[in-house]
């Protein structure tokens, strides 16, 4: 960023904006939020225009990855619900996400930031409970992402580990073994992005987001190519399995959709850079609808085509080589190398989580430090190479501190899944809660004529997306084996418990004294009439 943006940023109003050595005004609902007036000048803003409308969907797409994450969720789907709960499962998850990303739709279309839903929230939500409600979304926001980068740097691990026992089905998985590749994976990825600048982080993105529709595309091919026998049609659209020890196959199913939820953890990344968006009012929202559906449609194709490899439900849960996906493509195309080619597509694509969920926390860090938020906000708001470089770090080493419950029960780690998709979750739903709670009258009154209005079904819509998280929350909180066992245990509870007392005591401690609701111009303005 130059000096003279800099000194603009320090001396202007937050609605000019200096170019060229020159002051220009411009509409201040298209301005983008900046750095608050009493920071340091060393501070800088995000870099305007970084996104383009390809490289904002490259990233969220590629950030999510959803048909990597319903790869890797396959044997535990297999287990719960069997092959509909994969099939169909995956189209209900997908209905209710589009629901909730077009609920978002209609507020970001209004209020582009990189705060996202917690800004949102405080928009749409009652003058009394607009503090503590819209700190709490913003604080989910953050932690569901926290898990989320340690997940996926794990079934990361878990993927080299994979590729490992193919080739030596003697080598030993020890803990230590598996933390070492699992810390890799989690520092070099996300750091890598401080290192490069946004213009060589943006065709990372769109090289990633192109590789992982080929990626697909060579799958599928192989997979259909090579397995012989192939299973049957009706296995795939309507068996079930349940080897979860319940007796209700319902239970069974919807603990499976586990899989299809988490496949859709940090597509919100779309809301969080809109800030280095030219045309984030008009263009965000269609960004974030259009990796929803591509995701769905990639993410069934993929599904669909690995079930037709499937020789034998038990044979792919109970696997030697880690990942059942590995099983399935061992056993259709009976090469070791074929394997070990495509469990590394796997990787490289979805090496790309930790770091694109690393950048989105950044920002909802750097929003949490312009609203002081948080202790030590003017530090999250540093910006160097395009990137706020201390929320990348926190959330890195947040993710090795949250690893470290791979030295315990091997459940435990895998619940992070759960936690991530439950806070994640909890957080895209708690706005469109404030649109049924009055909120879609506040928002037809602050923006009738905005780009995006769902009118009558905006209320079929938000009550889809409230209905989705809690029954999510109820279900994922089941163990996932009956009976249950030390090792075969639920801990998402432990982990939402544990971050409830640090929010309360965080809350009570700080944010109930020093956050009073966003300190921005054009939100205050939004909100004045009120």
């Amino acid at each position: 960023m130059t000096d003279t943006m800099e000194t603009t940023h320090r001396d202007m109003p937050a609605t000019y904006l200096k170019t060229e050595g020159s002051v220009e005004p411009v509409d201040k609902t298209d301005a983008y939020v900046t750095d608050h007036p009493a920071q340091d000048v060393a501070l800088r803003p995000l870099v305007k225009d970084s996104f383009s409308y390809l490289s904002v969907f490259s990233l969220a797409f590629s950030c999510i990855n959803s048909w990597v994450a319903i790869v890797y969720g396959l044997s535990a789907g297999l287990n719960s619900g069997g092959p509909t709960a994969l099939v169909w499962g995956f189209v209900y998850g997908t209905g209710c996400t589009l629901a909730t990303v077009l609920s978002h739709g209609e507020m970001f279309a209004v209020f582009p930031t990189a705060g996202g839903q917690y800004h949102w929230t405080a928009m749409v939500s009652s003058p009394r409970w607009r503090a503590v409600v819209s700190w709490t979304t913003g604080m989910t926001d953050v932690i569901g992402l926290w898990l989320a980068i340690a997940t996926a740097a794990y079934l990361c691990a878990n993927t080299i580990v994979s590729m490992i026992l193919v080739n030596n089905p003697d080598f030993v998985v020890t803990a230590g073994k598996q933390y070492a590749i699992f810390a890799a994976m989690t520092i070099v990825t996300p750091l890598s992005a401080l290192g490069v600048g946004h213009r060589v982080n943006r065709r990372i993105e769109q090289g990633l987001m192109v590789l992982s529709f080929a990626g697909v595309i060579v799958i599928v091919c192989t997979v259909l190519a090579t397995a012989n026998p192939r299973a049957s049609a009706k296995f795939v659209f309507a068996s079930v399995n349940n080897g979860t020890g319940y007796n209700s196959i319902v239970i069974a199913w919807l603990i499976g959709l586990l899989q299809s939820s988490y496949a859709f953890v940090g597509f919100d990344i779309v809301y969080h850079v809109s800030e280095e968006m030219p045309n984030a009012k008009r263009d965000g929202p269609t960004a974030a609808n259009w990796t929803i559906i591509l995701s769905g449609v990639s993410s069934w194709i993929i599904v669909v085509a690995l079930l037709f490899g499937v020789r034998d439900i038990e044979r792919v849960l109970g696997t030697s080589y880690g990942l059942g996906f590995a099983q399935i493509v061992l056993d259709a195309t009976g090469s070791k190398a074929a394997t070990t080619i495509l469990l590394l597509i796997l990787l490289i694509i979805f090496s790309n989580a930790p770091r694109a969920n690393c950048i989105g926390v950044s920002r909802i860090l750097l929003a949490f430090g312009r609203d002081e938020m948080i202790p030590f906000a003017d530090w999250f708001t540093v910006v160097k190479l395009g990137e706020p470089i201390w929320g990348i770090v926190l959330s890195v080493v947040v993710a090795l501190v949250v690893g470290l419950v791979q030295f315990g029960p091997a459940a435990a780690f895998n619940s992070l899944l759960g936690g991530s998709t439950i806070f994640s979750f909890v957080s895209y739903t708690i706005p469109c809660l404030c649109m049924l709670l009055g909120g879609r009258t506040r928002l037809n009154k602050m923006a009738p004529n905005r780009l995006h209005n769902l009118g009558r079904m905006g209320v079929v819509y938000n009550l889809i997306a409230v209905f989705f998280v809690v029954q999510s929350i109820v279900i994922y909180c089941f163990p996932a084996q009956l009976p249950v066992t030390p090792q075969n245990m639920n801990y998402v509870i432990v982990f939402a418990a544990f971050f409830v007392v640090v929010l309360v005591a965080v809350w009570y401690g700080f944010a109930r004294k020093n956050y009073h609701g966003p300190k921005n111009d054009l939100l205050e303005e939004l909100l004045r009439d009120e």
